[in-house]
């Protein structure tokens, strides 16, 4: 060959080259997040700041994405929302699918690990911008999908990362708890409550987390079916571990790291435009472990004239439906194993029964007139929608229903007379004080109704973008001196009077580890200086705002099952070796040698 004719063949390649462009680089997927809706805003701007410039960003329809776990068959499959992420050349991909926290993490515990994907019509189009172009920083709407990164989806990608509000044992337990026999586990014995299995599969003794060895199919529970008039929403339940093997495919389950993203408090919503709960701007955790567990659901539990009302309760899986069953209900129990110790409060799941769908039965909520009722809500936006909704489509009365704060969680119910959220022992888990106030706002935090803008809201109204402070026109981004007077989000919360809060969680190992701890420290950033819906965990400075970040843990113990057997390792609460559940935990100071304690039968220990 000639040297002109190896000039011109190297030309042709080079051609060729330039020609494929992107496509012909390799494409790395950075991280396949599933999990907690919390923190699916704060994760997406971060994931876009790290694309960097001339980055995309996509996101669905709602529940138009699967999340397909194929240890069964048939496969189960959970819909979510997504966000997806790409850099310049679309060769680093980021990606989040909003489900629910224990969704989240059994797809990631899952061998082999769920795998994300949608029909290309559903991956089609400019987008449905779920989350507002004002806050990716430049702008932008969303964009189509390049063709490669849309064939990820098309083809299947698998979940490395879960968002979740509970520590990956805590996520166990429900599960074993839900998924075996209705009654008591024999570790309470006679000291239980008949609760520490729920019922919906009949395969394992109560409360157990089930062996492996068995049919694929014995691992599969019951879907637990939602209460909303029409809804066809269901949660599946279906069984993991996080250390070992796992259950149905006896594959090994690698080892995984807990990175810790933030603090977000458990609020108390309720409507109140039909005259029963009109009035009600208080409750301790006595009086709403009460009105969940069906004890009372009259408007009389909380001090007020009495009226049924209804009570919304979220899927007993689900992240948030635990944070109030451990931190205001049932709470952890502090059983000895044969017969000993106690259960310390009513389970919301109490009178429940095999009532599936939890729907208004009678026998399930009691009440002075007998109208009292409750519902099973699937997820958190079904749980608002009912509270929304509740004078409308369950029977003319006012209801009252929970949810982890913020501005996305609530802004459909947010700013409005009509619903508000309450204060627990006195103690308002969103701002410095409860109003009511004067018009100006004077005295009270800036982003607070009743203000200016809205100054004939009642006290306890949910903010909204419209009641943020002129200096941030009333509009997010807005940084989070702005709306609170102290210059910190959510003060109650921080400085320990509000006991009712999760820290918000990413579960990973490997690579998408990596990518998951720089994600968390850029969400920090967005959470101090654009949309605070949730307390940074770090000291993080952004915006010219210094936060010292949260100076508070959940003490840490040892979760086990039905039959005493160990979730988990052994609790430690330091550093990079904590471990054990934590929902529900006694609030310790995170600067003090308390956090070397761990909390057992007897209350707070001293681990050596």
């Amino acid at each position: 060959m000639s040297r002109i004719q190896s000039i011109f063949i190297v030309a042709l390649l080079l051609t060729a080259l330039v020609a494929l462009g992107p496509a012909a680089q390799a494409t790395t997927i950075e991280v396949t997040i599933a999990g907690a809706s919390t923190v699916w805003q704060s994760l997406a701007l971060a994931a876009y700041k790290e694309a960097g410039s001339g980055g995309g960003h996509w996101t669905s329809a709602s529940n138009v994405i699967n999340l397909t776990d194929s240890r069964v068959s048939p496969v189960n499959v959970d819909p979510g929302t997504i966000w997806i992420v790409w850099n310049s050349t679309a060769t680093k991909v980021w990606s989040f699918t909003k489900v629910d926290s224990v969704v989240g993490e059994r797809c990631y515990f899952a061998q082999p690990q769920c795998s994300v994907n949608a029909t290309l019509a559903n991956l089609s189009g400019n987008g449905a911008n779920q989350i507002s172009p004002a806050l990716w920083g430049d702008g932008s709407s969303d964009t189509a999908l390049p063709s490669g990164v849309q064939s990820i989806f098309t083809t299947g990608t698998s979940v490395t990362v879960a968002a979740s509000v509970l520590r990956p044992e805590d996520a166990q337990f429900v599960v074993c708890r839900a998924n075996s026999q209705l009654g008591a586990g024999s570790y309470g014995g006679a000291a239980s409550d008949g609760l520490d299995g729920l019922g919906y599969n009949s395969n394992w003794a109560a409360g157990v987390c089930p062996a492996s060895g068995s049919a694929a199919s014995a691992y599969v529970g019951s879907p637990i079916k939602s209460g909303y008039p029409g809804s066809t929403g269901q949660a599946n339940v279906l069984s993991f571990n996080i250390k070992g093997t796992d259950p149905i495919s006896g594959t090994k389950i690698p080892a995984y790291t807990v990175v810790n993203l933030g603090a977000s408090p458990l609020i108390f919503i309720f409507e109140r435009s039909n005259g029963e709960l009109g009035q009600l701007t208080n409750a301790s955790p006595t009086q709403l472990a009460q009105v969940f567990s069906g004890t009372n659901c009259d408007a009389d539990a909380f001090g007020l004239a009495p009226a049924g009302i209804n009570v919304f309760q979220q899927e007993p899986i689900a992240g948030v439906a635990q944070l109030g069953e451990n931190s205001a209900f049932r709470r952890p129990t502090v059983y000895t194993g044969t017969g000993g110790g106690a259960v310390l409060g009513p389970s919301q799941e109490a009178n429940v029964g095999t009532n599936n769908p939890l729907a208004g039965q009678p026998g399930t909520c009691n009440s002075s007139n007998g109208l009292g009722a409750r519902y099973r809500a699937i997820g958190a936006s079904e749980e608002v929608k009912s509270v929304q909704n509740s004078g409308s489509k369950f029977g003319g009365i006012d209801g009252i229903g929970y949810a982890t704060f913020s501005y996305g969680n609530v802004s459909t119910i947010a700013n409005s007379a009509n619903y508000g959220y309450i204060t627990v022992n006195g103690v308002d888990p969103i701002f410095a004080s409860y109003g009511p106030q004067a018009s100006t706002g004077s005295g009270y935090d800036p982003g607070q109704p009743p203000n200016a803008a809205n100054p004939t809201a009642p006290a306890g109204t949910l903010p909204g973008a419209a009641d943020l402070p002129a200096s941030c026109s009333n509009a997010f981004p807005c940084p989070e001196n702005d709306i609170w007077a102290g210059g910190l989000s959510f003060p109650n919360l921080r400085n320990g009077t509000y006991p009712l809060w999760a820290v918000l969680n990413l579960v990973a190992n490997g690579t998408p580890l990596t990518a998951a701890k720089n994600l968390a420290k850029i969400a920090q950033e967005f959470v101090v200086s654009s949309v605070p819906d949730f307390v940074p965990f770090a000291k993080t400075t952004a915006g010219g705002v210094s936060d010292p970040g949260l100076t508070l843990v959940d003490s840490h113990y040892q979760q086990y099952d039905g039959a005493g057997n160990l979730i988990g390792a052994a609790p430690v609460n330091s550093g990079t070796d904590e471990a054990g559940g934590d929902v529900g935990g006694t609030v310790l100071s995170s600067t003090s040698k308390a956090t070397q304690q761990v909390q057992g039968v007897q209350g707070l220990q001293v681990r050596p």
